[in-house]
């Protein structure tokens, strides 16, 4: 196994700093090799260095401009330092690149959220059009048309995306009472809340407000920029509980 593939494996357990020290080796020997090049920008990202993760991006870019995950990760770097114009222009790319991937008017989505909500509005409903199964861009789509008032369109986005991953919010409710729901007995229900919030946070997910992150699950915008599979994980727990 050679330095490239030994981080990759590295970076797959999330030990970045030592993935990290394997790219730039494997680099000084093998410059400008698209591959290295690829995860050790995603690597500078996972550690906090944007601006590092954008250099290595836009290397392979000029190599390979017509790559869509390019843009898309240069995109989520320019994100992370709140260069939400400069973000939007590579979403607009990577669109323009796979206009039939849900993914791509979800990720520019996200984004949008912080500077144009209808546009963003308009994002989510074509994700949701292209991939009517995408649970977490009907729970962003219904967080942001509430926050433009409309209640009701709101709450039926909250609806299909429950009804999406199994969760049921009558039975959360029933925790409160303290009533047993389909075998699950009060001191497990006790921990949903604080199992939540632990994936969350491995789900690396964000909320546009303090007040809607604490209110209910789908209150919370969540982080759009990963795998599909990926991002769904913290919701496994969910359907171990409350769907038979």
């Amino acid at each position: 196994m050679n330095q490239l593939d030994k981080g990759k494996k590295l970076f797959n357990e999330d030990k970045f700093e030592e993935a990290l020290t394997l790219f730039t080796s494997f680099l000084a020997e093998n410059k400008n090799h698209g591959d290295a090049l690829f995860f050790r920008g995603l690597t500078y990202r996972k550690i906090g260095k944007f601006q590092d993760s954008i250099d290595d991006l836009t290397l392979l870019i000029k190599r390979l401009p017509d790559e869509a995950d390019l843009y898309s990760e240069r995109g989520v770097s320019y994100y992370h330092l709140k260069e939400y114009k400069t973000a939007l222009l590579d979403m607009d790319r990577a669109v323009e690149l796979q206009p039939k991937n849900p993914y791509r008017y979800s990720s520019r989505a996200y984004i949008k959220a912080y500077i144009d909500v209808d546009g963003a509005i308009a994002d989510y409903e074509q994700a949701t059009i292209l991939d009517p199964k995408d649970d977490i861009a009907y729970n962003n789509l219904g967080l942001l048309l509430e926050k433009r008032g409309k209640l009701k369109a709101a709450q039926e986005k909250f609806r299909k995306s429950n009804e999406i991953i199994g969760y049921d919010p009558t039975k959360r409710q029933a925790k409160e009472n303290s009533v047993e729901i389909e075998g699950v007995d009060a001191e497990t229900m006790k921990n949903v809340d604080s199992r939540i919030d632990k994936a969350k946070k491995t789900a690396e997910t964000e909320s546009i407000s303090e007040e809607n992150s604490k209110e209910s699950i789908g209150k919370v915008m969540l982080d759009v920029f990963r795998d599909k599979e990926t991002r769904k994980e913290y919701f496994n727990f969910i359907k171990g509980m409350f769907k038979k």
